[in-house]
């Protein structure tokens, strides 16, 4: 019983508690209250050998915070579960666009719009089944500061960033982004430029508007080299800047979230639903919200 006593005294506690939040007292993942990445969309998002992909971000920014977004890329050499390695010093005012190549920058928004393309010679080494599944680009999207302090002081790591693999392969059938044609509230499709008037307190039902090709049928060669035949399976991310999300994550064919709207009126906000068919292909859409 002795020795049992300090063990069960320090069951009750937390050693340095002070030091970082508790899992309770982190904000809801599916609530935006400061500038996030949300999501990073590859049109097309899985390339052949000399195809091109446009990149596009989903960015949160309610306290329009930043204003410049810079893209790099990288093999799979050099990625990490981080994303791609970035040399600030790349960014030097004296720097030539060949410099910046180097350093893997592949775009700088708004003025440079991000793209990658896909060099013949990055399957060179594979063999034929190696080919179909192919190999995996990285791209980060990094979300620069409005008013960023002088290059001495500038912290990398302090940065809102996000990375997305883009799949390079000779697969008969390769993946194409999920479509969204609209965003439903209660059943009603909200054009795009609309602001819902919601009741202070009151549930909605939020859900994509699918395109009638989002779910695809493709082609797999499994281990015993074997092709078969396979579907997608979609799953959304839903988000808001206030309210409360009652399901962050929903899966086909039950994509519909419900949100509660908050208790305040006249609060506007921001709805955000990003769809993933776990193929690397990504959709995403929002509306404007605001309480009655």
């Amino acid at each position: 019983m002795r020795r049992l006593l300090p063990l069960l005294l320090l069951a009750g506690c937390v050693i340095n508690a002070d030091k970082y939040p508790r899992p309770r007292d982190l904000p809801e993942q599916a609530i935006v209250t400061g500038l996030r990445i949300l999501a990073i969309q590859a049109e097309p998002p899985e390339l052949v050998p000399g195809e091109t992909a446009v990149l596009r971000a989903l960015i949160a920014d309610p306290d329009d915070v930043s204003d410049n977004t810079l893209w790099v890329a990288c093999g799979p050499d050099r990625a990490s579960d981080f994303g791609c390695p970035f040399d600030p010093a790349a960014l030097d005012e004296d720097a030539t666009i060949e410099d910046l190549i180097a350093a893997g920058v592949i775009g700088f928004e708004p003025d440079l719009p991000p793209t990658l393309t896909a060099d013949a010679a990055w399957l060179d080494e594979l063999s034929d089944d190696e080919r179909l599944e192919g190999i995996n680009w990285t791209v980060n999207a990094l979300a620069l500061p409005a008013d960023a302090p002088p290059d001495d002081e500038f912290d990398f790591n302090s940065v809102e960033s996000a990375f997305k693999r883009v799949v390079v392969s000779e697969a008969p059938t390769p993946n194409n982004n999920p479509g969204i044609v609209s965003f439903a509230v209660d059943g009603i499709s909200v054009d795009a430029d609309a602001v819902v008037l919601v009741d202070a307190g009151q549930p909605y039902e939020l859900a994509p508007v699918l395109a009638e090709n989002a779910i695809e049928t493709y082609t797999f060669r499994n281990v015993d080299g074997e092709d078969e035949r396979r579907i997608e399976k979609l799953y959304a991310e839903w988000y808001a800047t206030g309210g409360t999300v009652d399901e962050f994550n929903t899966l086909d064919p039950f994509l519909e979230s419900t949100w509660i709207a908050p208790s305040e009126s006249e609060v506007e906000g921001t709805w955000w639903v990003v769809l993933k068919d776990r193929r690397g292909g990504i959709a995403f859409a929002q509306r404007r919200w605001r309480t009655r």
